[in-house]
């Protein structure tokens, strides 16, 4: 029973992770190449843009991938970035990523544009109910008066 309750929590604990780690910017140990690999959890290919900070002396230069990614992998490479010559990348400074999930609707689509109509609708709906109500009362109070 122990092990069943520690498998289940060691699945909840790593679920976010993996959703998290869609992405990730590695460098290599000599600091001369940056790595870009990507892991697709959807069952769609997936569009995904990677844009790697890396300190340089003196700055930042950024490693761009975009590139899509097939349905269900694992630690794909995207795309590996050597440094010029005589350069050396000396950290991973941050990274930005674009991988949206490929079953969303894009923004601005029409599925967003119901919804907006939906909202309308809703104010509609409620402006017409209180008109409604204000006449229910009206009318009550004329039958009150005869």
């Amino acid at each position: 029973m122990n092990r069943l309750i520690g498998a289940v929590t060691m699945l909840v604990v790593a679920a976010p992770a993996y959703a998290a780690d869609v992405a990730t910017c590695t460098l290599s140990a000599d600091r001369k190449t940056v790595t870009v690999t990507a892991t697709n959890p959807y069952s769609k290919v997936m569009a995904c843009e990677v844009n790697c900070d890396m300190a340089i002396p003196n700055g930042i230069a950024t490693v761009v991938c975009v590139k899509p990614v097939p349905v269900g992998v694992r630690d794909f490479v995207m795309c590996t970035e050597t440094a010029a010559e005589g350069h050396l990348y000396s950290r991973v400074k941050g990274a930005s990523l674009n991988c949206p999930d490929p079953s969303a609707p894009p923004p601005g689509s029409k599925a967003e544009a119901d919804s907006k109509d939906d909202d309308d609708d809703d104010a509609k709906a409620e402006a017409l109910m209180q008109k409604m109500q204000k006449q229910a009362q009206e009318f009550l109070g004329r039958q009150k008066q005869k």
